[in-house]
């Protein structure tokens, strides 16, 4: 399988060698080598309830919006803001058609979930385990290092 373009194009091209007769995909960021077991599986059991699901952490840091990159715009209320991360796990048929959707519109989305927001299909948030750290930048290494250099709890 190839990766394509855009994060969409890449699921697309996942999902279309999917086995037959699968029921549930569950969409890993390589880039989260972090995330665990009982995660998954809670988001598994959420998107074969809900149809859709995504690994999440409250927000905890206050959140401002800047259109400029200069100043700030406005104050996002964390009490109401979930980090994403990975998985996001769905019922096959929802992210296809979540997915086609998306491609036939020309939209892109960097987020499983926001395809499947597009389509108005409900995403159950799951609380993540934490740590569960995205290797985005260089710096981000040495952390990821440590934790899966650390004693398994």
């Amino acid at each position: 399988m190839q990766g394509g373009a855009e994060r969409q194009d890449s699921v697309w091209n996942g999902l279309e060698a999917v086995p037959r007769g699968t029921e549930i995909v569950a969409i890993q960021d390589a880039a989260r080598p972090c995330t665990t077991h009982e995660l998954i599986t809670d988001t598994i059991a959420a998107a074969r309830e809900h149809g859709a699901a995504v690994a999440a952490s409250p927000v905890v840091d206050t959140i401002k919006e800047s259109t400029d990159g200069r100043f700030i715009g406005a104050h996002l209320e964390r009490s109401r803001l979930w980090a994403v991360q990975t998985p996001q796990t769905f019922r096959l048929e929802v992210i296809r058609r979540a997915i086609e959707a998306a491609r036939s519109s020309g939209r892109v989305f960097t987020d499983d979930t926001a395809a499947c927001e597009a389509i108005g299909q409900p995403v159950r948030l799951v609380v993540g385990a934490s740590p569960n750290p995205k290797v985005t930048v260089p710096d981000d290494l040495p952390l990821v290092a440590g934790l899966l250099n650390s004693p398994i709890k």
